[in-house]
C-alpha cells in the first residue's frame, strides 16, 4: 500500500484552512476506533455539517463537553488537531465489495480523519453494500442526508396521513427527506425559493416560497392542518412551527442551538438514526427509483477544487448534492 492522500485542517476557519497531505496508512476516523476495515474511496458527498465543523461554528458543543468533562480543558492542541473533513463516502473494501457509508461521529467529538481521503478505516457497522444499480457518486451522496431524514422522522413519529412542513426542501437533506416522507404516505409542504418551486413539486411536495407572509402561505397550501414540521435550515422555522399551532413534540430541527434547546423541540437527525439499517433502506429506495438524487456538481480530488466545493456549499441555495470524485 503506497502513501494515501487526505484533506485535513489544523485550525478553524474558511475553506482556506483545508490542506492536502500524504500519510503512510489510513488512520481511524475516531480516536476510539480500535478495529475496522480499509476502504478505497471512490467518491465523497459533502454536507453543511462539514464546513460548520471546520469553520468553528460548532465549537460551542465542544465547550459544552468540557463543562461536562472538565479533564478535556487540559487536552493539548496536538491531541485535537489535525482533523479530517467530510463523512459520506462510497468505495471498495478490502474484500472487494462495493460499499457506502458514513464516518459516524458526534459533532461534540473530534474526527481525526474524514472521508476526504484516498483510503479510510471504518467500523463495519457504519457501512452497507452498494446496490449495483447506483453509481459511486450517487452512493456517496446518501449517508448523512439519508440517516438524518430517517432519524428525524423516527423522532417525530412521522406517519401516513401527516401533513409535514419541511424547510430547505430543495437542499441535499431536504430533497431526500421530502421524497422519503411522501413515500411513507405523508403530505409534504416544501419550503424553498420561487426558482425551485417546480423542482420541489417534482419531488411530490407542495411548494411554498419562503419570506414574509410564510405562515399564511403554508396554511393556504395545506389541504388539512399541518401536523409536523422538520427544519432543515435554521431556527426561524422553529417559530414557524409554533405559529402553525404545533406542539414542541411535533417540531424537529437539524440545527442545534440555544433557541431549539430553550423551546424544547426535537434536536434531531443522525443522533436518532439506526445507521446501517437506515442507510440500507435509503440505498434500496434510490436503486429502485423511489428516491432520486440530484448531483448538482462533481469536483475532482485536489485542494483547489475541494475548497471551491465548500465555498459553493457555504453560499447556500445549492439544489441537490455536491460530490468529490476520487477514482
Amino acid at each position: 500500500m503506497g502513501n494515501m492522500k487526505i484533506i485535513q485542517y489544523s485550525d478553524f476557519g474558511g475553506p482556506e484552512v483545508l490542506e492536502l497531505v500524504e500519510s503512510e496508512k489510513p488512520l481511524p476516523a475516531t480516536v476510539s476506533l480500535d478495529r475496522g476495515m480499509n476502504v478505497t474511496v471512490h467518491a465523497v458527498g459533502l454536507n453543511p455539517v462539514d464546513y460548520k465543523t471546520f469553520n468553528g461554528s460548532l465549537r460551542f458543543l465542544e465547550k459544552l463537553q468540557r463543562i461536562i468533562n472538565p479533564k478535556k480543558w487540559f487536552q493539548r492542541r496536538s491531541s485535537t488537531f489535525p482533523r479530517g473533513v467530510a463523512r459520506d463516502f462510497a468505495g471498495v473494501d478490502d474484500a472487494g465489495n462495493a460499499v457506502l457509508g458514513t464516518l459516524y461521529q458526534p459533532v461534540t467529538s473530534i474526527m481525526r480523519q474524514g472521508a476526504l481521503a484516498t483510503e479510510i478505516l471504518i467500523a463495519p457497522e457504519d457501512m452497507t453494500l452498494k446496490p449495483e444499480g447506483i453509481s459511486f457518486e450517487t452512493a456517496a451522496a446518501l449517508g448523512v442526508p439519508g440517516q438524518t431524514a430517517c432519524g428525524a422522522f423516527r423522532a417525530l413519529d412521522l406517519r401516513a396521513g401527516d401533513v409535514i412542513v419541511i424547510s430547505a426542501a430543495a437542499g441535499g437533506v431536504g430533497s431526500l427527506a421530502t421524497q422519503l416522507a411522501v413515500h411513507r404516505g405523508a403530505t409534504v409542504i416544501g419550503i424553498a425559493s420561487d426558482a425551485n418551486a417546480d423542482y420541489v413539486r417534482s419531488l411530490g411536495a407542495i411548494p411554498v416560497a419562503y419570506g414574509e407572509g410564510l405562515v399564511d402561505r403554508v396554511r393556504a397550501a395545506a389541504p388539512t392542518p399541518v401536523t409536523k414540521l422538520l427544519d432543515c435550515y435554521g431556527s426561524e422555522y422553529i417559530t414557524l412551527g409554533f405559529s402553525l399551532g404545533l406542539s414542541r413534540k411535533a417540531i424537529g430541527t437539524l440545527v442545534p442551538g440555544p433557541k431549539a434547546a430553550f423551546r424544547g423541540v426535537h434536536i434531531t437527525g443522525m443522533r436518532h438514526a439506526h445507521p446501517a439499517s437506515d442507510l440500507a433502506e435509503i440505498a434500496s429506495l434510490v436503486a429502485d427509483g423511489t428516491i432520486t438524487i440530484d448531483i448538482a456538481h462533481e469536483y475532482p480530488f485536489d485542494i483547489d477544487s475541494v475548497r471551491a466545493a465548500y465555498t459553493q456549499l457555504m453560499g447556500g441555495h445549492v439544489r441537490g448534492k455536491l460530490v468529490v470524485k476520487l477514482q
